[in-house]
């Protein structure tokens, strides 16, 4: 296959799933089937299965995708050491903020469908997608740890603290979709940054507007 083919055939494939992150996000797993997402992405059904196997294959796709952009967010925000943790901590809520405003939808399926199913999934998908998000949390996890022994957070299990950092800012996303926010959700984000200092036990000495 030629470069040019394999463009091709990754610029398609890259459509498909930015048609089906919409059904997944609307339908959830179990209400989204290969016919739908085919109809959604203007292709035939064989031409769907030449892309992704099973609507497992594509599901899983899109957790991949999703986390890890969030595994790079996660490097990007934190690897500046020339920083303050606590600077590090604000720069990392606020680029998932940024992140999640441009796709709402990719949000619902990682922060509650793919949730689920990585609790109850059928067969091996929850597993599956356990492994993923844990990559993320890990790497998390380890620059939590790193504060732990600079003193700057207060000692706690780094992996728990790291899921409370993400539930915190999963919270604001989802407040801001059940809410509609009529302002970018990015505006909160040094609010968010505040009680996810707090929850780590790092003073915080708020620079956001008031809620």
């Amino acid at each position: 296959m030629s470069s040019r083919q394999t463009q091709e055939r990754e610029w398609h494939r890259q459509f498909i799933l930015e048609r089906a992150v919409t059904e997944f996000a609307q339908h959830g797993y179990q209400g989204t089937t290969m016919e739908r997402i085919a109809e959604a992405a203007e292709v035939s059904k064989g031409t769907l299965y030449n892309y992704f196997s099973s609507k497992r294959d594509l599901f899983l796709s899109l957790i991949e995708w999703g986390s890890g952009r969030a595994r790079e967010i996660v490097e990007e925000a934190l690897e500046d050491e020339e920083k303050s943790i606590e600077e590090r901590i604000r720069i990392l809520v606020n680029h998932f903020m940024e992140f999640f405003e441009t796709g709402r939808d990719i949000h619902r399926i990682l922060m509650t469908e793919g949730n689920r199913i990585a609790v109850s999934g059928p067969g091996d998908l929850g597993p599956a997608i356990r492994s993923h998000y844990l990559k993320f949390i890990t790497r998390l996890a380890e620059f939590i740890s790193q504060g732990q022994q600079e003193g700057v957070f207060r000692p706690a299990d780094p992996q728990r603290a790291a899921m409370v950092v993400l539930n915190i800012v999963g919270a604001e996303l989802s407040h801001s979709i059940i809410s509609d926010y009529p302002e970018p959700v990015s505006t909160h984000a040094e609010a968010v940054a505040d009680f996810v200092l707090g929850a780590l036990g790092s003073p915080v000495i708020s620079r956001g507007p008031a809620r």
